[in-house]
């Protein structure tokens, strides 16, 4: 979640729940729903009483014209990192606060569009952090596979939005660490406990030299730990001077340096990682 803008071009059965600000390509799905926004993500720092005018703009990345709907909801983050939305009310849902400026759109081709919502926090509220997304969605239409029924499918697109309130923030620390698989490669990992009140995201320049004494630097995930949650973060590894090629680590692996998150928040770290 870190792009600069947010893009998805998915085809989903109907209630299969599409990924907030990820790219998914699918050639079928292109000429029906292709759409970029841009923030990929707000996150908004208000107080009881005070309401945010905010802005995302929309570009329809297809040649053809796209009509869609757009709605708020709520959203859950599994710990195996898939978002689920839910049309329905949680508790704690501060989507009563949020006013959108409508609920349908057509877009032509190529052509941008301002698309504003606001939120009005009430005086009433108290110190935390509350979350919402909206969700542009495609309309409904039907495959054929080879064999079986028609399968119902729409595209969809959520734009998270984090309302911290007062003087939320998060509290990160070290919970635990070991290797686990993940996109198939034995990777460094590290349990991370978030106990404030708004989520926080790790990062931090990370050094370390691997059992073939090669230099190696990492990079936590920025995934968001949300509050009261503990979380997998895993570390990525690169060469010093190459930081768009993942390097092969040799065990055991030494990392050390200083993890940061939120308003000049720091830990020091010295942990050594073995499968």
């Amino acid at each position: 979640m870190t792009s600069s803008r947010s893009f998805i071009v998915q085809r989903c059965a109907a209630g299969l729940l599409g990924l907030a600000s990820t790219l998914i390509v699918s050639e079928a799905a292109a000429s029906e729903f292709a759409l970029a926004v841009s923030p990929p993500r707000f996150e908004l720092e208000l107080k009881p009483g005070e309401r945010s005018r905010q802005v995302m703009e929309i570009t329809n990345a297809s040649a053809a014209s796209t009509s869609f709907t757009i709605k708020t909801a709520d959203w859950r983050l599994g710990m195996d990192n898939s978002v689920t939305f839910s049309d329905d009310l949680q508790p704690g849902s501060c989507r009563p606060w949020v006013a959108i400026e409508r609920r349908e759109l057509t877009m032509a081709g190529g052509r941008p569009y301002r698309f504003r919502f606001e939120v009005n926090v009430p005086p009433d509220a108290k110190p935390g952090e509350c979350r919402f997304a909206i969700l542009l969605e495609g309309q409904e239409q039907v495959t054929r596979m080879e064999s079986g029924p028609p399968i119902p499918f729409s595209a969809r697109l959520g734009i998270v939005v984090y309302v911290s309130i007062g003087d939320a923030k998060p509290e990160l620390s070290v919970a635990g660490a070991g290797v686990q698989t993940v996109n198939g490669k034995p990777t460094p990992v590290l349990q991370i406990r978030n106990s404030g009140t708004a989520h926080g995201r790790i990062s931090g320049f990370l050094t370390g030299t691997d059992a073939s004494n090669t230099s190696l630097e990492f990079s936590p995930a920025n995934t968001p730990i949300l509050p009261g949650e503990t979380r997998t973060i895993a570390l990525s590894a690169t060469r010093p001077g190459d930081q768009d090629t993942a390097a092969q680590i040799r065990y055991p692996v030494t990392v050390r340096g200083k993890l940061e998150w939120g308003k000049g928040q720091t830990q020091n770290i010295e942990q050594r990682f073995a499968p």
